[in-house]
């Protein structure tokens, strides 16, 4: 996995936009969306492109995979929700398992 987005060429405000012009590599991708704590794009080799967030939940490190289909407006509102939920010190990981059911 390479991750990108420290750069000065990534833009500083991502659009649907920016992340449909986003190209497939050989390996799997994460952008990082610098104006959105913790989230992440994520191209796969395929071309297939989803959204993550990253996050500590009491210290321990955590990635919250989105679901397919969300759109770069819900995906800000979803990782907002998760960093609140792992700073209160709940798990949204364990959250979204118990909703998928």
């Amino acid at each position: 996995m390479t991750q990108t987005g420290e750069g000065n060429s990534k833009p500083k405000k991502w659009t649907d936009f920016t992340i449909k012009a986003l190209r497939p590599s050989v390996g799997r991708t994460e952008h990082r969306v610098r104006d959105c704590q913790g989230l992440y794009v994520v191209v796969q080799p395929t071309g297939r492109k989803s959204f993550a967030v990253r996050f500590r939940v009491n210290g321990k490190l955590k990635k919250l995979t989105l679901p397919r289909g969300t759109t770069l407006a819900e995906a800000r509102s979803k990782a907002a929700i998760a960093l609140l939920m792992a700073h209160r010190g709940e798990d949204p990981t364990a959250a979204q398992r118990k909703a998928e059911g």
